[in-house]
């Protein structure tokens, strides 16, 4: 399936980004079976149904939502949200988020700016209560997976949006966004909204610094299939990152 080649090249993308890489993983979701962290500590929970199926997490766009007990996305500074997400077909008339956390600034005096990538009701991304009007790029809804990544970069003071590794807006100031409100949550916005995403969400990885447009791109190459030669070479990538990872929770 689809998933599963992104989770074999993803893996390898990541190998070749760790040899050159100007930022820290603290936090990745591969799915494998369920929302476990692979990096962190920070393992999430599903709930209403939600599920995880041949390796990608899968929302009915109605009440399924999978929740972590803190905010696991820095809410200052520089860092970095990348994912894959493909929706089962497009959701008209609605707002829609992949991952949210906090609350919003509407909600009342001094509160928010909260944190999301989503699209808006006319179809267009929308990343965070801080960046608006949102920018008139149309969230992909053709069924097939897409990589989304927001990076934010405090030393430039500038934010960016990328989609299947293309750099598609920008931001002229570093987001940040409150400590307040609701943790992190992949497939619903935060409380006391709903705002469903109906699809697959997979490979969430989330970064303590900005990520360069290059290693942006070498993740969403994830979509492309790897030669044969290629999957011999990402086997040992992938031992190795396993004892990369011992060593550093040891």
């Amino acid at each position: 399936m689809q998933n599963t080649t992104i989770k074999v090249a993803l893996v390898l993308a990541l190998a070749l980004c760790s040899q050159q890489a100007s930022a820290d993983l603290i936090h990745s979701y591969l799915f494998d079976d369920d929302v476990t962290d692979s990096t962190g500590e920070a393992d999430g929970t599903l709930f209403n149904g939600a599920s995880v199926i041949d390796g990608a997490l899968v929302l009915d766009g109605v009440d399924d939502y999978a929740e972590f007990d803190l905010q696991i996305i820095p809410t200052s500074g520089s860092y970095s949200v990348a994912l894959f997400a493909a929706q089962d077909q497009p959701q008209t008339n609605e707002f829609v988020e992949l991952i949210s956390q906090g609350e919003s600034t509407a909600a009342c005096s001094g509160c928010g700016p909260g944190f999301y990538i989503g699209h808006d009701t006319d179809g267009d991304i929308r990343a965070t209560d801080a960046w608006f009007p949102t920018p008139e790029v149309v969230f992909p809804s053709d069924g097939t997976f897409h990589h989304f990544a927001l990076v934010v970069d405090a030393i430039a003071n500038i934010s960016s949006l990328f989609v299947d590794g293309e750099l598609l807006a920008q931001f002229n100031s570093a987001i940040s966004t409150t400590t307040d409100g609701s943790p992190t949550r992949l497939g619903r916005q935060f409380d006391p909204i709903g705002e469903f995403f109906a699809g697959s969400i997979d490979n969430v990885f989330v970064y303590d610094s900005a990520i360069t447009a290059n290693e942006v791109g070498r993740l969403a190459q994830a979509l492309s299939v790897p030669e044969p030669g290629t999957l011999a070479l990402l086997g040992a990538g992938l031992i190795g990152m396993g004892f990369a990872r011992r060593r550093k929770k040891a």
